[in-house]
């Protein structure tokens, strides 16, 4: 059989679709049929494949398969990274996918490393056995299976070491535990707060004693504007200013926030040189972290400003000491919990995760946590209040994944017991192990469970049993914590209610 047009024709009439308003499934599935009949038309459209690669240099990403290359600028210290997409096929032999730093959090980095057919990922949806509606930034385009399973491994490669570096950025400069302050070009960290007079005397007495002006411990300041950078002029050691109000003024009656942040100095040295030998810097002699700036600050340097200035100062001593506003709860390292108490926090935080999120989770991240919260709680004493919370909870999981099973089975009240409760938990860990992924509505029914046992209950738990919970908690937690922190900035927009 004879192709009834030419195939430079057909090419032709291909490329001449609009395909940043994305293709319509019909048109696409007829293109797909068109293309399969013909295997001399399939061999020249093969030959526009991509020939596959991974090149990194500095922090400039490139992975190529195939039929898909991401370009990827990765983050530089907590400065935006962006990426551009391209596909190899003559359906969008034109189309250049800019994606942002906001873009590449909030669309693509939820589900790495799991099956498009799984539902884990933002970007995707699934139209039928072979062909995928997909949506990047501001364009949505139709993909084949084929098309987006390569897409979906470029994405892990470049989204694994995105992520890993603002991980590992993070770590370093110890800045998990404080809420980001949005400046002009890059982060800074909202340490803590003080009163107007405070931070006038903290500035007054970095001016007094900049370290140009003599030799003693305290000479390791320099004013810059309203800001403070400490350093002995070799090296600096932290730099810190206050948060302007909206006018630019700082006015009296308001609460100051200190920011901690790295300066231009600091930030150039991450460009020249490997993020690995730039962290050798880091530590009480070198690069402040902001964990470290903030006990200094409040355990050495306010003190001090404000036992220099007691005489003449218009504030007593506690005055402005009662008046810093520390923004951080501190709780126990998930490794260093000794008691079944020490979880709660990091299971509300897991489970005001899940809460909001929309996508499934792949089982194997779930597994070892539904299977050791389950053994962790297990002996408990049956005389646990709110029994009927806990069992409403697990109707609802098992009423969600039998959807259409007797809803009456579920309800025989006279075996609302807490036995009844594990036994129930013990089929959702037999369940879990036999899926992919899980609904993330599942496990944050589950996760309630959990809390509500643990917040409740009388337990008797051997230290192997706190210790398996511990391991399973952290990666989740890791993950949630990442997540709500960089993927759900706006956490307070809830999905369910």
């Amino acid at each position: 059989m004879t192709i009834p047009e030419s195939i430079k024709q057909f090419i032709t009439w291909i490329q001449g679709f609009d395909h940043t308003t994305g293709l319509i499934h019909t048109r696409y599935n007829l293109i797909e049929k068109i293309i399969s009949r013909y295997p001399d038309l399939q061999d020249i459209l093969e030959k526009y494949d991509f020939e596959p690669s991974i090149m990194r240099e500095g922090y400039r990403l490139v992975v190529v398969k195939p039929k898909v290359a991401i370009a990827c600028n990765l983050p530089k210290d907590f400065r935006e990274g962006n990426c551009q997409i391209e596909f190899s096929s003559i359906l969008f032999k034109y189309l250049k996918i800019h994606l942002n730093h906001q873009d590449i959090l909030g669309q693509l980095m939820t589900g790495l490393h799991t099956q498009p057919s799984w539902g884990c990922r933002r970007f995707l949806k699934q139209l039928d056995k072979n062909t995928f509606q997909v949506n990047l930034g501001q364009t949505t385009i139709i993909l084949s299976n084929l098309e987006v399973t390569e897409l979906c491994l470029c994405i892990d490669e470049v989204c694994q070491e995105y992520k890993s570096l603002i991980i590992e950025f993070e770590n370093a400069l110890e800045t998990w535990d404080f809420e980001f302050a949005k400046l002009s070009e890059n982060r800074g960290f909202v340490l803590f707060s003080v009163i107007q007079e405070l931070w006038e005397l903290m500035q007054q007495f970095a001016n007094e004693f900049d370290y140009t002006k003599g030799k003693s411990e305290w000479h390791l300041f320099h004013r810059e504007n309203t800001s403070i950078r400490v350093s002995r002029g070799i090296r600096d050691h932290t730099f810190i200013f206050p948060k302007l109000d909206s006018d630019l003024s700082l006015l009296p009656q308001n609460q100051i926030h200190i920011i901690y942040k790295l300066n231009d100095l600091n930030l150039q040295s991450i460009e020249t040189e490997k993020f690995s030998l730039w962290q050798q810097d880091i530590g009480i002699r070198g690069t402040w972290t902001a964990r470290y700036t903030k006990q200094w600050l409040l355990e050495k340097y306010i003190p001090k400003v404000i036992n220099y200035y007691s005489e003449t100062s218009q504030l007593s001593e506690a005055e402005l000491l009662a008046k810093i506003t520390n923004y951080t709860s501190e709780r126990a390292l998930i490794k260093e919990i000794d008691h079944i108490s020490n979880l709660v926090p990091y299971l509300h935080d897991i489970q005001s995760w899940l809460h909001i999120y929309v996508e499934n989770i792949a089982a194997s991240l779930l597994q070892p946590y539904y299977q050791a919260y389950t053994n962790l709680v297990r002996n408990t004493d049956s005389s646990i209040t709110g029994i009927d919370y806990i069992i409403g909870n697990l109707r609802r999981v098992e009423w969600k994944n039998t959807q259409e099973e007797n809803y009456s089975n579920f309800t025989d009240w006279k075996n609302l017991t807490f036995k009844y409760a594990i036994d129930c938990l013990d089929k959702q860990v037999t369940r879990i192990y036999n899926c992919e992924y899980e609904n993330s509505l599942n496990a944050d029914l589950i996760t309630r469970i959990f809390i509500w046992i643990l917040e409740n209950g009388k337990i008797s738990f051997s230290q192997a049993q706190l210790n398996a919970g511990k391991q399973a908690l952290l990666p989740l937690w890791e993950q949630s914590r990442f997540e709500m922190r960089h993927v759900y900035p706006n956490r307070h927009l809830q999905k369910r209610m």
